[in-house]
């Protein structure tokens, strides 16, 4: 539900309760002479519908699209206007349902704007109505879409003259760009000729000129809606925002490519205020770790940093609320490889800091930076940006004594055609910067190479990869045959510690997605020293300092080929198996190290542990019976489902796709594997296209 006070306005005060034992401690925060109204939630997007009426007739109604932090927060402050509406299609609904509304109030005289939302049902429900001229630029961007100033019509209006209005030709947008919360010190614009107007709290607007309907996509102005000095929270109220930017283009398609440049080019400057409890900095968001360091740290010692972008699409904007390790969460450029100092000069260094942590695969870098100008101990940055780039590393460990599969860099669908042809008919497609198999194909002779390329250059995961402008980079390779496994390496200044290596099980087609893994592998001492050995030439070769390595290997004719390797922990359920394992705690031993608190050394096997992955057929979860027996099977340590009644399953081209997983334990590896085979074989999944 949503409670609201009914006297306010910019949303302050407005938010969403998640429960009823929320409801009440809320309503005692409202003074006692307010009236507050609870009503139903709609889920839905949210639009305003701007009308000019004249004698009670409509003579002009249009319909703006907005965005607000309730995607992603429980307030409902406004992020963004788009004149015209970008979803043409829902125009029809809302503009019959605020004619509808004008009629029913007998609106005669002036300039309406209502709020709606349109329902799961398609229908659209009224929020609010306000007899006024829209706020924040919404007059502004009428005037950059329809080309004339729309106070001119509402004055004539009230003189009784007759009014009119044209029609939009271009496409306008104001976005608010959210921050660190913090002390005001800048705003900069990087790569336009465009420098930001400091208008402070009252300060006037300046004068934004429409341009022709052909005219290019552009940056209008860049507007400071606060003084230096001030100290900026978190947005409860429109009156909590600080900058904004205007843009428009003839065509969607434009603005929207436009409204990313633009993000990554202007960058408010905070000092965030750090609490002094912080001890533990994570470059990411990982619902795991934060789990396991509730157990491991005191209450707010960890801030976490996340990118803007992130934060939004995984809802984690009240991650305080739901972890009690964690301080704060800071909207920061945690992605950034191309800059990744921003984050040194965007967060201070908090007093008692004694680990920066890299959570995920595409903080990495940002972490190693941090890390290093905090002198801390990390990976270090060059070998960071290795880590990332898989071409990178390839060409690192040229001439080291580690064995790779031939490669090349790609740049297009003739080129892998080529470099498969010259190595008989087979080759594998990768992209050189992502993560969880996202894009990797293997390629035979019969596979249509054109189409391989269109789907590895187009995969990506816009939930968990904040969106950088990058030239992105493809690999082509030999395609080897052979068991695969990992090692895993506690890294302390440069010399390998506590090992482990985990047997894969990887899917039979064009996808190698892993479906299994088992610790520790069962290999040969003779093998196994290799894979050592290897691991250790690579932390030599690229300089790795200090953190966990996760490198993935294809014994080739007995010899151990590198497949890639990350700086980070790895996924998969793997640290899970180590720790089962080995009675350790993998993440603990990662922030030994980082605290520069010495060498993690070996230690020995107590069982076996073994995870399996639940691939479903693809389509519409119908029903998902056995997790209950598969929980009670014989050595069974965890069970996860990610597949319900309801949600869609899609085909495994990626880590992302599986449908659950198990995880077992036993006395060696044939029979920790065979617990969690028996325990998967329990769980039943039926969709709309097939049963497993």
């Amino acid at each position: 539900m949503v409670v609201k006070p009914a006297g306010r306005h910019s949303s302050s005060g407005v938010e969403t309760v998640t429960g009823p034992d929320t409801l009440p401690a809320l309503l005692r925060s409202y003074p006692g002479h307010e009236t507050v109204l609870v009503e139903e939630k709609v889920e839905g997007q949210e639009y305003s519908v701007e009308s000019l009426v004249q004698d009670g007739r409509i003579v002009f109604s249009s319909a703006t699209r907005k965005a607000t932090t309730d995607s992603h927060a429980h307030t409902f402050v406004e992020l963004s206007h788009t004149v015209p509406n970008d979803r043409p299609e829902t125009d029809p609904v809302l503009l019959d349902a605020n004619r509808r509304m004008l009629e029913a109030l007998g609106f005669q005289d002036g300039i309406a704007h209502a709020e709606w939302r349109i329902g799961a049902d398609g229908r659209a429900y009224l929020m609010e109505v306000a007899a006024r001229t829209p706020g924040d630029g919404l007059c502004i961007l009428y005037e950059l879409a329809t080309g004339a100033p729309l106070e001119p019509e509402i004055v004539r209006i009230a003189l009784g003259e007759p009014a009119a209005y044209p029609k939009p030709a271009r496409v306008a947008r104001q976005v608010y760009l959210e921050h660190v919360p913090g002390v005001l010190t800048d705003v900069r614009v990087r790569g336009f000729d465009v420098e930001p107007v400091w208008v402070g709290e009252g300060g006037l607007w300046p004068a934004v000129g429409p341009a022709a309907p052909a005219d290019p996509p552009t940056l209008r102005t860049v507007l400071v809606h606060r003084d230096r000095g001030t100290a900026l929270g978190p947005l409860r109220s429109s009156e909590d925002r600080a900058v904004s930017f205007f843009i428009d283009a003839p065509t969607v398609a434009e603005l929207d490519l436009l409204e990313e440049r633009v993000r990554r080019a202007v960058t408010v400057h905070t000092e965030p205020d750090v609490p002094d409890t912080v001890t533990h900095v994570l470059v990411g968001y990982s619902p795991v770790m934060l789990a396991k360091l509730d157990e491991q740290l005191p209450a707010g010692s960890v801030l976490v940093l996340e990118e803007p972008a992130v934060i939004d699409a995984r809802g984690i904007t009240a991650l305080a609320e739901r972890h009690p390790c964690v301080a704060a969460l800071f909207p920061a450029p945690s992605q950034d490889e191309a800059d990744p100092h921003r984050v040194v000069r965007a967060v201070p260094r908090p007093a008692g800091v004694r680990a920066v942590v890299p959570v995920v695969e595409y903080g990495v870098v940002v972490a190693a930076a941090l890390a290093e100008a905090w002198g801390l101990p990390g990976a270090g940055p060059e070998a960071a940006r290795v880590l990332r780039d898989k071409g990178l590393l390839r060409a690192a460990l040229a001439g080291s004594g580690i064995a790779q599969p031939d490669w090349a860099v790609a740049e297009n669908a003739g080129q892998v055609a080529g470099f498969r042809a010259a190595h008989g008919g087979r080759c594998v497609l990768k992209p050189a910067n992502r993560q969880a198999s996202l894009g990797v194909r293997l390629l035979g002779p019969a596979d249509d190479v054109a189409e391989a390329w269109a789907l590895t250059t187009a995969a990506d995961e816009p939930t968990l990869r904040a969106p950088y402008e990058e030239t992105a980079r493809f690999l082509v390779e030999q395609r080897l045959s052979g068991p695969e496994v990992s090692v895993e390496a506690v890294v302390h200044d440069g010399e390998v510690g506590f090992t482990n290596i985990t047997a894969k099980l990887v899917q039979d087609n064009g996808h190698p997605v892993e479906t299994g893994h088992t610790v520790p592998a069962e290999l040969p001492p003779s093998l196994a020293d290799a894979l050592r050995e290897a691991v250790a030439r690579l932390v030599d070769t690229t300089g790795f300092r200090s953190g966990v390595l996760h490198s993935e290997w294809i014994l080739a004719d007995g010899t151990p080929h590198l497949v890639e390797c990350a700086g980070r922990l790895p996924g998969g359920g793997i640290t899970v198996l180590i720790d089962l394992a080995y009675g350790t705690d993998i993440l603990r031993s990662l922030l030994h190290v980082l605290t520069g608190a010495g060498p993690v050394g070996p230690l020995p096997v107590r069982r076996a542990a073994a995870a399996r992955f639940l691939i479903a057929p693809p389509g519409v979860v119908e029903s998902v019976t056995g997790a209950d027996e598969a929980r009670a099977a014989p050595g069974v340590a965890e069970l996860h489902l990610s597949a319900a009644p309801g949600s869609t399953v899609r085909s495994a081209t990626s880590s992302w796709e599986r449908a659950g997983l198990v995880i077992a334990t036993g006395a060696d590896a044939a029979e920790a594997g065979r617990r969690a085979e028996h325990a998967l074989s329990l769980v039943g999944i039926r969709t709309d296209g097939g049963a497993r």
